[in-house]
């Protein structure tokens, strides 16, 4: 239940960043986000669990960035740092590493075309999917009555 809690409460806030990211982003930070999604790409194909997990973490931080809201960004922060134990694991299931790519793929397409709605939309349900093969891989492992934070 924390665990779920945490991920209704960043779907929603990671759908805000990347709305607002959607408004304010420069092609600066639009030309990290490729770059970036190079490196997932990379780190696929090695099946480099570690620097996958690092890479996610710096394309969602390249989002909150380009949202322009440092409030929004640090409370997000805060809510990954309480799941981060479990992002490998959800990162491990089988065919996670190419799906989380290409909803990261949609959502720069939809920051890029500057649809703030689209934006919002696939980032939530980026999170959301996260979530599904988080919750499933805990029950798969014998972890589900583990709370968050413990």
């Amino acid at each position: 239940k924390d665990i779920a809690d945490v991920f209704e409460i960043r779907a929603s806030l990671e759908g805000l960043a990347a709305g607002l990211a959607a408004e304010r982003i420069t092609s600066g930070e639009l030309e990290e986000m490729e770059r970036l999604l190079v490196e997932k790409g990379e780190a696929i194909a090695k099946n480099d669990i570690n620097q996958l997990v690092e890479v996610d973490t710096k394309f969602h931080e390249a989002i909150y960035r380009a949202s322009r809201n440092d409030r929004l960004s640090s409370i997000i922060s805060n809510l990954r740092e309480q799941i981060q134990r479990f992002r490998s694991t959800s990162l491990s299931y089988p065919g996670r590493m190419k799906e989380s790519l290409e909803e990261h793929r949609a959502i720069v397409d939809a920051i890029n075309s500057r649809d703030i709605q689209l934006a919002r939309q696939l980032s939530q349900e980026h999170i959301e999917n996260a979530e599904n093969i988080m919750i499933e891989c805990l029950k798969r492992d014998g972890l589900a009555a583990e709370k968050v934070g413990e």
